[in-house]
Parts: C-alpha cells; structure tokens; sequence
C-alpha cells in the first residue's frame, strides 16, 4: 500500500491510497470465492459453477462487493499508518478500477485546524454602547397602547381601517383562476396608492376591479409573483374594522396595573435602562469575540457547523414545520461564530490558566440574586442545578477572559456602514 496526503484547506484533506495490482487482485479473488460458495448458475451446482462464469453472471456485484469490504479496510489501514485523526469518515471520491490494474482510490476527510489565540490584547474593537434617551420611554408607550388597541366594526372604508378582503386573480380573458384572503391597513400597505384610493369608501360584500401593484413596484406578496403583478384583480371587501387606541393617562396606566401614569414612566425607565444595560453588556461581549475571531483567522470543519447549526435550527423546524435543512443553512453563520469564539475563549484559558475560585464563585451568585432581587439562600436553592453545573464555571471563566480582553484593548467608534444597518 502507499499513501499520499494533499491539503485542500485548513480542514480538508484528500488521502490517496495505492494497492498494488497484484494485492488488489488477491483481495478481488476472494470475494469472488465468496459469491462461488453461495449463489446458484444455471446448469451447475451451487459452489461448482467456474470462476469465469461467477465473474460474467454476477461481475457488478462482485465488484460492489469488493469496494464495500475492502476499501474500509484500506482506509483504516492507511489512517493509522499516517497516524491520522479525522473527525469525520472518509469519503470516497469518484474512482473506477479495473483487474490487473493498481486499485488507486482518494478519500475525503476533515481534521480540526491547528487553533492559535495569538493576539488577544491591545485590540481595537468596534463598539459603541446604546445610551438611554427620554423618547425611549414614548416608544415604549406607544407599543403598549398598540397591543391594547380594540377592533370595532365600521360601516365604510376610510384611511387605517383594518381590511380583510378576498383577492380573485382574473386570467387574460376576466376568468377567477384563484382566490386568496388578505388582511392589510388601508393606506399603510404594500399595495399602490390607485388600489388605496379604489378601496376607499367601500361597504362589506361591495367587490371593486383593480390592479395591485404599479409596474415599476416591487411585488412582496408571495402569491403573486412580478409576472401578474399589474394584472387586473377582483376584491372583495369581507370586514372593515377600526382600530381603536387607548390615550396615554392614569386610567390607561391603572389598566396595566400601576398606580399612576406618574408610576408607569418611572418603572419604564427602569426597565428600559436595565435592557440597555444588559444588550449592551451581550452586544460588547459579542463585538470582542468578532474581533478575537478576526485577529485570529481559522477555518472550521463545515461538518462540525452544520452539526452545531442543526441542533441549534431543530426546535425552530418542529415548531413551525419547516424542512431541517433550510432551517439549517439559516443558522450556519451563528453557528460558526459561536464555535470560533468557543475555541478562541478555550485556548486563552489555557494560555493565562484561568481558574474561578470558589470566593469568585460566591461573588457572582450573589450578584446574580441581587439582579433579580431575590435572598441569597434562597436563590442558591431555587439555582442549585445550575450553579452545580460545568456551564456556571465555563460562564464564568469565559467571562473572565472576556474581561482581560477588554482590559487592554480600545473601543472604537462603529464603521459608518455598521452605524446604518444598526439603524436599520
């Protein structure tokens, strides 16, 4: 047997095995003698039938045969050999082979990289924290009072109604092809402006003509594609609601059970500031481990991120139905910057031996009580579980190089493309 190595990348290599032709054939022939003990060929007896006859009645199968058995038995071979670790099995590329031939076969296979956490202080890394502002608390008023809004029916259909209509596409000769239901905002929709205006002063069960989209729109309806877009469509109008918001004042506090407008202000503040002050410690924690990420550049395994992307996509497929795959390919990116950070955060606890002493320990658990306001015993009875568990010290300890990391390094402002997609 003889092997050769080739790096595709920092994760994938292909591992060529050579076996000799005479090896190879020797291998092939006993096979062979397998199929001769128990299959049956017309005009012999079982396990008299020549070799030749064997070969010509069942020669695809014999060859099947011979990769299934033996090319495992190479490529375990030839791995320890190497002394190779893979992660994954081997994958057999394309390959033909023919007797009297060398059988030459390349395998397929990925290793975890080489992971080096060589620049980790005196960063500069982009961050900017979000500051608390006085307009945040009407905005969270407004949402409020969204979520408290009634629906009434209305009679005729003005601007901010709440439409529910049936669509009807026409095809080229005015023929209902198909129906579809549609709930939307009068006057606050995807729709062109000449649909708002046909739809405006319209009873329940009155149908009007219309197109949908201008030709120079973009259609986001997913029943209705460019191509029909600025066809002619029937609807029918099937409800008209108006949505009726609450004003902002003791009476509308006292229904979300605070004592005062006054009250209600204050503790949307607090609450406002505690979430800023939470992102903003996850959103800096995330900002270090994308720049540790760039200062220290590796590859991935794409085995182990789909693997990771997987588990993580799977809850989300089962409870909305969607196929695992698709779901998938949306986690591959979060997947792995998670990993990275992981390794990235594992090599810099070995390198600075960090270690969290059982007075850190208490300290953090008592923080952790005092952030939800809750008696220290009783917290470490209620979180015993957690507390015990190898993810409390990993936090911890990730924690801690996150703080050294932090420690010698510069924020600096955000890019000006960043600031306008954090807008966004």
């Amino acid at each position: 047997m003889k092997t050769s190595i080739k790096e595709t990348n920092q994760c994938v290599r292909e591992l060529t095995i050579t076996i000799e032709s005479e090896n190879a054939i020797t291998d092939y022939n006993k096979i062979v003698n397998q199929f001769k003990k128990y299959v049956a060929v017309p005009g012999f007896r079982k396990g008299k039938a020549p070799i030749s006859m064997i070969e010509k009645s069942f020669g695809p199968q014999i060859k099947e045969e011979f990769y299934n058995q033996k090319l495992g038995e190479y490529y375990k071979e030839a791995i320890d050999t190497e002394n190779i670790h893979p992660i994954n099995q081997g994958e057999a590329l394309d390959f033909e082979w023919e007797k009297g031939k060398d059988l030459v076969v390349t395998f397929k296979y990925e290793i975890m990289p080489e992971i080096k956490a060589e620049k980790y202080r005196e960063l500069e890394i982009p961050f900017e924290p979000v500051k608390f502002k006085k307009d945040m608390i009407d905005a969270t008023l407004d949402e409020y009072r969204n979520k408290m809004a009634t629906e009434t029916p209305v009679e005729i259909t003005e601007n901010s109604n709440i439409i529910e209509a049936t669509f009807k596409f026409l095809n080229e000769e005015n023929e209902v092809t198909k129906e579809e239901n549609r709930k939307f905002i009068l006057g606050e929709n995807q729709y062109s402006k000449s649909f708002n205006t046909k739809l405006t002063g319209l009873k329940v069960d009155d149908e009007v003509k219309t197109k949908l989209f201008t030709k120079s729109q973009k259609s986001d309806d997913a029943e209705i594609d460019n191509s029909i877009k600025d066809r002619d469509f029937l609807v029918k109008i099937n409800t008209i609601k108006q949505k009726n918001i609450p004003e902002i004042n003791d009476d509308f506090a006292k229904d979300l059970e605070y004592d005062s407008l006054k009250d209600l202000n204050v503790k949307v503040e607090e609450e406002l500031k505690g979430k800023i002050e939470e992102d903003n410690k996850n959103n800096m924690k995330s900002a270090v481990l994308a720049q540790l990420i760039e200062e220290n550049a590796f590859e991935l395994p794409a085995s182990i991120v789909k693997q990771v992307a997987e588990n993580m996509a799977k809850p989300y497929a089962e409870a909305y139905k969607m196929e695992l795959d698709q779901m998938t390919q949306m986690y591959m990116g979060v997947a792995e910057f998670n990993l990275k950070g992981h390794y990235l955060i594992d090599e810099i606890k070995k390198i600075e031996e960090i270690k969290i002493s059982d007075e850190e320990k208490e300290e953090i658990i008592k923080e952790a009580a005092e952030n939800v306001k809750m008696d220290l015993e009783k917290y470490k009875k209620m979180y015993k579980k957690q507390i015990e568990s190898s993810d409390f010290t990993y936090a911890a300890e990730e924690d801690k190089v996150i703080e050294i990391v932090k420690k010698s390094s510069k924020f600096v402002a955000l890019p000006k493309e960043s600031k306008k997609q954090s807008k966004k």
